[in-house]
């Protein structure tokens, strides 16, 4: 653009010019004038392991200021759970529209293991990008198959920011090993807690053999400037690409991935030091177990580590969410100051929770559906179509494809099995007719890695709705929680005849819905 044209350009759109530089003073009006844009930006904010009731909106322990500022201008989702409570599977669930047993990612995404997304998934980002948009995705993925076409600069942690980051390691490894937490090949700089380390001792070799035990046994103080964490240049490159985006034409959809309060268990100063573990109020509901989850890792990890490691790892947890929050801040702030921040949905979600010390387990290494675990914060700010609220629809990670597609005014794939919630949060349906129960699912994977579930896989399921919450294992052991009245779900009313019609409702609900999902050809 030759510069006598770029000034008329900003002079037409309200914007000043600086005298030096020639750097844009935008308004919040700027690209807000009636007709000036069809369709609307989308800001797209997924965290990992970030359980609902971490944050201060939601109740929690953890003052967010800048997520419960979402929450209070858009729509705070009360029931949102997740269809699969780790990673991989809810994020193809997010990106598709439909469940893990229907498009076929039930594990991790890793080589060899389980095959991810490729160019012919019909996503959202793919439609997005077909109709003119650009789309960006930075941060964790999780869904490695082929490079996608509408993904030009992604930025992950094993790849991109692992090469960045390669003369840093390689200072980090020439130290001794005790020094840092070998987090899949990054080699991280701690310092331990002296209390916490009397209690790693004291375990001796018991989980020498064990993976993922130096995730748990180095959990510390990161000892990386803020600048070098991932989550902090996730943020960066967000900004940034918001503020090089601010004189697009086209509409864009940006997502911004964090990883943290996903293991690694560590943060930096000053989030490290914000919160005395001995001050943290543990979980009512940490005694209260099941013998069926009691061989699980996450049980295992406070078996063995006891009070004190429980205490450290919420200290570290509520940290990383602290830290969180503030990028979520620094990001609003960017595409505040583009001023199309009205003119943007912005998203706020999570893959699944954490059990936080919940039924005396941490981490998301249990296959109970608890809802410490299985409950995410869901947020939607668009003030051109949504009034601030708090919502009790029956939500789930399948849901935001067709919601984000609705807006947007593009048709909705018949493959979908998600459902809009546009109609029921701007009032032209009723929210009774919604989807009344959520479902989540734990289903063994194809033996070659295939994206294709084998006829007889077994699978645990789980049915939410209506106040109460029936899990089913395998093995056929169930379980049935009044959340109404029993919130921290320690009293099993499978076998209780005051709830045999609750049970046989779900029951039949939850049939119904893997019969009909299971058929839906994709």
């Amino acid at each position: 653009m030759q510069k006598q044209t770029r000034r008329e350009f900003l002079k037409k759109a309200g914007i000043a010019t600086l005298a030096a530089g020639g750097l844009p003073i935008l308004s919040n009006e700027s690209f807000a004038r009636p007709g000036a844009r069809r369709q609307p930006d989308i800001l797209f904010i997924i965290c990992d392991q970030l359980a609902a009731h971490a944050l201060s909106c939601y109740g929690g322990p953890v003052l967010t200021p800048n997520i419960d500022r979402l929450a209070g201008q858009g729509v705070r989702f009360t029931q949102a759970t997740c269809v699969t409570p780790f990673c991989s599977p809810t994020r193809a669930s997010i990106v598709t529209g439909r469940y893990p047993h229907a498009h076929g990612i039930v594990l991790n995404c890793a080589p060899r293991r389980q095959e991810g997304i490729h160019p012919h998934d019909i996503t959202t980002e793919k439609i997005l990008s077909d109709t003119g948009y650009i789309t960006h995705h930075y941060g964790k993925w999780h869904l490695q198959g082929d490079k996608l076409p509408y993904y030009p600069d992604m930025f992950r942690p094993e790849f991109e920011y692992a090469d960045k980051m390669q003369p840093v390691f390689d200072k980090v490894r020439k130290r001794d090993s005790s020094t840092y937490m070998n987090w899949y090949k990054w080699p991280l700089p701690v310092e331990i807690d002296p209390r916490f380390q009397k209690a790693v001792d004291a375990l001796g070799d018991r989980w020498k053999d064990k993976n993922f035990a130096g995730f748990i046994t180095k959990m510390g103080r990161l000892k990386l400037p803020l600048s070098q964490c991932y989550d902090v240049q996730i943020a960066d490159l967000t900004c940034e690409k918001l503020n090089a985006l601010r004189f697009s034409p086209k509409p864009f959809m940006i997502t911004c991935s964090f990883n943290w309060p996903h293991d690694p268990n560590i943060v930096p100063s000053p989030y490290y030091e914000i919160f005395d573990p001995d001050e943290i109020e543990l979980p009512a509901n940490r005694h209260t177990r099941e013998e069926h989850f009691e061989k699980n890792w996450s049980r295992e990890i406070i078996r063995g580590l006891g009070e004190r490691g429980m205490r450290e790892f919420l200290r570290i947890y509520y940290g990383m969410v602290k830290l969180i929050d503030d990028q979520v801040g620094r990001v609003l702030s960017a595409l505040e100051k583009t001023g199309r921040m009205d003119d943007t949905v912005i998203v706020f979600t999570a893959d699944h929770g954490d059990m936080m010390g919940g039924h005396g387990m941490v981490w998301k290494s249990t296959n109970s559906f608890y809802e410490e675990v299985v409950r995410v914060p869901l947020i939607i700010r668009y003030p051109k179509q949504f009034r601030p609220q708090i919502s009790e629809i029956a939500a789930n990670s399948t849901d935001l494809m067709p919601t984000l597609l609705e807006l947007n005014g593009k048709s909705i794939p018949s493959v979908v099995q998600g459902q809009s919630l546009v109609p029921f949060l701007t009032g032209k349906r009723d929210s009774s007719l919604a989807r009344q129960f959520t479902f989540s699912e734990r289903i063994s994977g194809n033996p070659k890695g295939q994206r294709k579930v084998l006829p007889g896989t077994k699978g645990s399921f789980m049915i939410r709705g209506k106040g109460y919450k029936l899990t089913r294992f395998e093995n056929g052991h169930e379980y049935l929680y009044d959340l109404k009245n029993d919130p921290g779900e320690t009293k099993n009313r499978a076998a209780d005849p005051a709830y045999q019609a609750v049970r046989k409702e779900l029951s039949t609900e939850l049939d119904n819905w893997f019969e009909r999902t299971k058929s839906e050809e994709g």
